[in-house]
């Protein structure tokens, strides 16, 4: 079971809209996109960012955990409403992208329909997220239904590159099927909250393993039309997965606390900075042993309330924060090349790997 998934307002099984009572194209394969190019006309852009002070409240709180996790000076205020930008124009193999922050009411829906000819929605939005803005999705769902616009969903946790690492290549395949429910002229609109991470992050992997886009001119094309701080180093991470397995290695960390440090905690890793797991007391050290995949993880102490970082072992600057990491690698040599191939900053794919991952893909959502 994928995570990702047709939004569902009545029957189960069925999906919200058209797609219920118009089936895709067998014929179109994803194979058939791979050489495929978007026309790069100036950018439609409505409210995408702001970089002056928020109005405070909910949204200023958001944008200042946003600004901690993700750096830049990016902001977001909600009660401005539905923003977005055109990415991609709509071409013969493939419709048109465009990427934004979360649909709040009915009209947002008519809107979409009607401006920009929008066929289906993704929503990567936890339920959390929007019950923290006091989203209610029922009426959004109507609305897209009024119109003939398909909803889909597929969970993404935010703020979190290793949950975005791990789901990329179900959001991936719930953005092609998606796609492939438009027509001539029509586009998918693919959402977060704010539209400023997960959201391009999945649409440049889109434009990457389904549209033969190379990483960095994927990178280029959306950030030069929407600034944004999609995590590139998930998408590289998620390309070593499907095309390597999720092979994982045992590790063991540790750090020298002072004699009366009553717990030792560690947050990072693959569990996200929002959850800890308890080191155990040997000898004069505090240690953790993890099994992890291949990639390079940060973590950080949390020493009986206070965060803190190991400066024996190899450390990095992330926004201004300095924490420890560590380099897990995995596999045989000729594994290791590919990693070392693909998390390289062009991550350069062969044809034959390109195949691998449009398959995968292709598999995820029939």
């Amino acid at each position: 079971m994928m995570a990702s998934d047709v939004a569902r307002k009545q029957m189960p099984g069925q999906p919200v809209g058209a797609a219920a009572r118009r089936s895709p194209d067998p014929r179109r394969g994803s194979l058939d996109r791979l050489h495929g190019r978007g026309s790069l006309r100036q950018a439609r852009r409505i409210l995408p960012v702001v970089f002056a002070e928020t109005s405070g409240g909910l949204s200023e709180d958001y944008t200042t955990e946003m600004q901690e996790r993700m750096g830049g000076s990016l902001a977001y205020e909600h009660d401005r409403g539905m923003n977005y930008t055109r990415i991609l124009d709509g071409t013969r193999s493939h419709p048109g992208l465009i990427v934004g922050s979360c649909l709040q009411t009915p009209e947002d829906a008519e809107r979409l329909r009607n401006d920009e000819k929008v066929r289906a929605v993704l929503c990567l939005q936890q339920d959390k997220d929007m019950a923290y803005f006091d989203l209610d999705i029922m009426p959004v769902l109507g609305g897209c239904e009024a119109v003939g616009i398909d909803h889909f969903r597929s969970r993404v946790n935010d703020f979190d590159p290793h949950d975005l690492r791990l789901r990329l290549p179900d959001a991936a395949a719930a953005l092609e099927r998606a796609a492939r429910l438009c027509g001539p002229g029509e586009s998918v609109y693919v959402h977060c909250t704010a539209g400023l991470g997960r959201a391009p992050g999945v649409a440049i992997a889109y434009m990457y393993w389904v549209l033969g886009y190379g990483l960095m001119e994927a990178h280029g094309i959306l950030t030069s039309k929407r600034p944004c701080h999609p995590k590139l180093e998930s998408i590289r991470l998620a390309t070593c997965d499907m095309l390597l397995g999720s092979a994982t290695t045992k590790v063991k960390i540790g750090i020298r606390a002072p004699v009366s440090a009553r717990e030792v905690l560690v947050a990072g890793l693959d569990m996200g900075w929002d959850r800890t797991v308890s080191c155990v007391k040997e000898n004069d050290r505090f240690v953790l042993e993890r099994d992890l995949p291949g990639g390079r993880f940060q973590y950080k102490y949390i020493v009986d309330g206070r965060w803190t970082y190991n400066a024996d072992a190899p450390t990095l600057c992330d926004n201004g924060n300095n924490n420890n990491y560590l380099d897990v690698v995995t596999g045989d040599d000729h594994e290791r090349g590919v990693r070392s191939r693909v998390l390289s900053t062009e991550a350069e794919l062969l044809l034959q790997e390109r195949e691998i991952i449009l398959r995968s893909i292709a598999d995820a959502y029939l």
